[in-house]
């Protein structure tokens, strides 16, 4: 006997294929942030009591829907390298890193992920890799969205020392440069009122007639 399928059936299996159909539309119209990030580099080559500080960018990719706000950040995870390297949170805590970022679809931002300080204070030469770095946030409804670069590290130990000599922070470039500024205009004032002392009684410093 061949199987007459009912109205009631075809009723049921078209609010079902209804119902998959909105559910593939609303996860295409919704791609919420799209998060990814990346060391600058991943290969080193180190001196046995340098320490590494990871520089890094996250993106909220073109594709995504929403901006990826700092405000939403949840977490993230590093690990050291065995016998080697403990890892370390950035002197600037990352949530305060992101504490104003505000990412667009395609825009990015550069941040400093964390520190990998050696053991006991030195290196043992030779080959090293790690990785396991993770970054997680939420999105607009509230989900969280992580990534973690497939991605490890390597890094070469070789006999040195540490460079003396540092880069100094943004920060410390301008208090240099408002220091040096400062400097100057004493030096004109003390210029200044020297030249006035060797003017005769009521000539005008400025050389006004």
């Amino acid at each position: 006997m061949m199987f007459q399928p009912s109205v009631l059936t075809f009723r049921r299996l078209r609010a079902g294929l209804g119902a998959l159909l909105l559910a593939a539309l609303g996860g295409a119209s919704h791609a919420g942030v799209s998060l990814s990030w990346d060391l600058s580099q991943w290969n080193y080559t180190l001196t046995p009591d340098q320490t590494l500080v990871l520089q890094a960018t996250v993106y909220n990719e073109a594709s995504a829907t929403e901006h990826l706000l700092g405000s939403r950040f949840v977490g993230a995870f590093g690990e050291g390298i065995e016998f080697a390297y403990d890892f370390l949170a950035p002197e600037v805590p990352l949530a305060q890193q992101f504490a104003a970022m505000d990412l667009a679809p395609g825009e990015s931002m550069s941040f400093v992920f964390g520190r990998l300080v050696p053991i006991g204070g030195q290196v043992a030469l030779g080959d090293y890799q790690g990785g396991g770095l993770s970054l997680a946030f939420r999105d607009a409804r509230g989900a969280e969205v992580s990534w973690t670069p497939e991605r490890s590290l390597q890094i070469s130990v070789v006999a040195g020392e540490s460079p003396g000599q540092t880069l100094p922070e943004p920060a410390t470039l301008a208090l240099a440069g408002t220091c040096l500024g400062v400097l100057a205009w004493q030096r004109r004032r003390r210029a200044q009122r020297g030249a006035e002392q060797c003017l005769p009684a009521g000539a005008d410093p400025l050389g006004a007639a």
